[in-house]
Parts: C-alpha cells; structure tokens; sequence
C-alpha cells in the first residue's frame, strides 16, 4: 500500500507501508512546494517519521462559504 501526503510546507511525499502490518517503511519527498522555506526538503529525501508529523502549534481553521444552499467548507 502507498500513499501520497502533503505537508503543511507543501510537499508532496511518497509513504510505502508493508500491507499486513501497514507500518511504513519508506517516506520519499516527490515534489517540492513552492512555498516550501525548509532548505532540507529537496527530492528524493527519506524523512523520517517524526518529521512527517503536524507542528503541535499550528491552529488550523475552518472557514465556510455560502455555495447558494447554505454553507460549505472552503
């Protein structure tokens, strides 16, 4: 099993998990984000699990828009 992840730096990284035990064994850095300021993210970097992990200080928020029947998550 594979996944595709985005980090809150807008990099896209690769995730292989073993397919019984779903533990991952591979974390690949496949696209740089744009915005991205971590100088370490460069393409084909293994990262390890901790770094693949939220900022305990980040606040995300929701915000809702009108879509004419009511309201919906942006």
């Amino acid at each position: 099993m594979s996944y595709n992840l985005t980090l809150q730096c807008g990099c896209t990284v690769y995730v292989a998990c073993h397919p019984t035990t779903r533990v991952a064994h591979a974390r690949v850095i496949e696209r740089r984000g744009s915005a991205c300021r971590v100088r370490r993210h460069e393409v084909g970097l293994k990262l390890r699990l901790w770094e693949i992990l939220p900022d305990p200080h980040h606040r995300p928020s929701t915000r809702f828009i009108s879509d004419g029947n009511g309201l919906a998550p942006a």
